[in-house]
C-alpha cells in the first residue's frame, strides 16, 4: 500500500471515530432524557465491515504496532512510563497556563493545535508516520488563536 493510500485510510478512520463519538453523545443525551436509565433501544441495524474481519490484520508501514500487553498485570500505566524514551510532559500550571501549543508538520504543511489534556498530547507525540512530525510543544496562556503567551518550551 502506498503512503498516500495509508494517509487516506487514516483520515477516514479519524472521520469514523468522530462519527462514533457523535453517536455516543446522542445515546448519552437519550439516557439523560430517560433519567439516567440504561439505553433501552436495539443496536442500529447496520453491520459494519470491521465486525467481520478476515485474514491477518492490516498494519500500515511506518506506524509502530502496539506494545504487547501483559495479561497478568492489571495496573494502569501512563504512556510515558511504558516508553522510557518518551519526553516528560508536565501538567499545566492552572495559575499561569491553560493549554499546550503543538506545532507540527502534516503532509508537508505546518499546522498548529492547542490541547488541554496531557494524555492526548502524549498520544500525539507517540505517532510515528513519515508524513507527520511534531516540531514544537509549548505550554501557553491561551486567549484566542492569535492571542497567547508562551510560558514554557517543552519540545
Amino acid at each position: 500500500m502506498r503512503i498516500s493510500q495509508e494517509i487516506r485510510v487514516l483520515d477516514l478512520l479519524a472521520l469514523r471515530d468522530a462519527e462514533f463519538l457523535r453517536v455516543r453523545e446522542c445515546e448519552e443525551k437519550i439516557r439523560q432524557i430517560l433519567g439516567g436509565n440504561d439505553f433501552p433501544f436495539p443496536a442500529p441495524p447496520v453491520e459494519l465491515p470491521s465486525a467481520t474481519r478476515k485474514g491477518k490484520p492490516f498494519r500500515p508501514t511506518g506506524i509502530l504496532p502496539p506494545a504487547p500487553s501483559k495479561k497478568n498485570d492489571r495496573r494502569q500505566t501512563t504512556p510515558a512510563a511504558q516508553d522510557d524514551c518518551a519526553p516528560e510532559i508536565p501538567l499545566l500550571d492552572p495559575e499561569t497556563e491553560n493549554a499546550y501549543r503543538v506545532v507540527f508538520e502534516d503532509k508537508g504543511e505546518i499546522k498548529v493545535s492547542y490541547l488541554q489534556n496531557a494524555d492526548t498530547l502524549r498520544e500525539m507525540m507517540a505517532l510515528t508516520c513519515d508524513s507527520f512530525k511534531i516540531t514544537c510543544v509549548e505550554s501557553v496562556l491561551f486567549r484566542q488563536l492569535d492571542d497567547y503567551t508562551v510560558r514554557r518550551r517543552l519540545l
